[in-house]
């Protein structure tokens, strides 16, 4: 099984556990801080799912997830696991969640698979090699200009300044983008974008689990994610990050100068 056969394959195990708890309708709701940062016990059995899947095809390599890390995480194989991306809107029934999983080599992001299981969608890519939604090959849209574009700006969180940060973030592109939204799985969203349905994203701090695999989709379909200053996201480091079509790109970095 080739590695992205295993991100597939990994995510799809991950998929079909959050398909399962929601159907059974306990999903034993906690909070990791006061009100925002959900976790249920789908988002712990879907890593194990996808831990396993992977584990099995190949037992040297170290899983590191939202939920835990399994194996050496200074080995140069390296699994990037968000076992369910989109928790607040998985407890609250709101279609728009994922499974995220990436492996990393020797520095490089080299294979990636999100799947949307509300929708059955699987997007898929591995490096050089292009990328795919259900097999069949994906390219950003074409749209030139940010005020006709639709961006998604997204925060999670209850600390003061951190909400302080996003409300700058949406008020700037609201002055400068055709649409402003938030859908809350940033995985999810840069395969949207890799698709063609939006144009761009920002977020602040970003783990590498939150966006290693959909950064290669989008990367595979034509797009770009940077950091705010425009520079390159090439480690597995907690980074502010935007990502888009790459034809906006540029005119989106220099919009939001002074905001990182």
């Amino acid at each position: 099984m080739t590695v992205r056969d295993t991100a597939q394959a990994a995510a799809r195990a991950g998929g079909a556990v959050l398909m399962a708890r929601q159907r059974g309708g306990d999903l034993e709701i906690a909070y990791k801080d006061a009100r925002a940062n959900l976790v249920t016990v789908a988002d712990r059995e879907s890593q194990q799912a996808v831990t396993e899947v992977i584990r099995r095809a190949f037992p040297d390599h170290a899983v590191v997830g939202e939920e835990g890390t399994t194996g050496n995480p200074d080995t140069e194989h390296v699994w990037y696991v968000d076992p369910l991306d989109g928790t607040t809107n998985y407890a609250h029934g709101v279609p728009f969640y994922c499974v995220s999983v990436a492996l990393r080599s020797r520095g490089r992001t080299v294979a990636g698979a999100v799947y949307d299981p509300a929708h059955d969608e699987m997007f898929a890519a591995e490096l050089d090699g292009g990328a795919t939604r259900d097999g069949h090959a994906l390219r950003v849209s074409a749209v030139t200009r940010l005020d006709r574009a639709l961006v998604v700006a997204q925060a999670q969180s209850v600390d003061a300044g951190q909400i302080r940060a996003y409300a700058a973030l949406v008020e700037r592109l609201m002055h400068v983008a055709g649409g402003v939204r938030s859908f809350g799985s940033p995985a999810l969203v840069l395969c949207a974008i890799a698709a063609g349905r939006l144009e761009a994203y920002c977020e602040y701090a970003m783990d590498a689990w939150d966006v290693a695999a959909g950064q290669l989709i989008l990367q595979e379909a034509g797009g770009t994610l940077t950091l705010f200053d425009g520079r390159p996201h090439e480690t597995a480091e907690r980074a502010d990050v935007v990502a888009s079509n790459g034809h906006i790109h540029d005119e989106l970095i220099t919009a939001l100068k002074g905001l990182s």
